[in-house]
């Protein structure tokens, strides 16, 4: 190997290791890891199902949600709507109204916890359930729509707290 070819090829391998993805110097704020999610996911259009799959599931996200439906009504697609990553009647016109089949899948992955401890004092100045402590799970979230097993539409929430997720009530594990 020559000199002049050597530095050629570590830059190469330079752009293949910073190409790698999100997971490659991955930012730490939810929210600029959420672009960097889109940016990726906004490449990805048109790829087959099982691939783009694939590359959320490297990112650690899990599934939350997923269903399928040939030619879904209105009706069908608002039985599956969740609080904060439902679909709109615009978009449920927009997206399913041309017909197609159609797989929806909403991933989710933790991004943060909180918690706070709260307590009461009664008419006596005495307190009560101070060692009431609520724990808040914080995800990001991606909504990705597969038309005829490729994606076509997605969306990205950088940060929802698990009541958001389940409809204003908080999820147990």
């Amino acid at each position: 190997m020559t000199t002049a070819r050597f530095p050629a090829i570590i830059v190469i391998a330079a752009l293949i290791v910073s190409s790698a993805g999100p997971a490659a110097g991955a930012p730490e704020k939810p929210k600029e890891q959420a672009k960097v999610y889109e940016e990726a996911l906004r490449g990805m259009m048109g790829q087959p199902f099982s691939k783009v799959v694939s590359m959320i599931a490297d990112w650690k996200f899990v599934c939350l949600d997923a269903w399928e439906a040939k030619n879904p009504t209105a009706k069908d697609v608002a039985r599956h709507n969740r609080n904060k990553v439902k679909f709109s009647k615009k978009e449920i016109a927009g997206i399913f109204g041309p017909g197609g089949t159609f797989r929806v899948v909403v991933f989710r992955k933790l991004v943060g916890t909180d918690a706070t401890s709260i307590g009461m004092i009664d008419e006596s100045g005495l307190s009560t359930a101070k060692d009431l402590t609520i724990n808040l799970e914080k995800y990001a979230v991606i909504r990705a729509v597969f038309k005829d097993n490729v994606l076509d539409l997605f969306k990205v929430w950088p940060v929802l707290d698990q009541s958001s997720l389940a409809g204003g009530t908080y999820l147990r594990r």
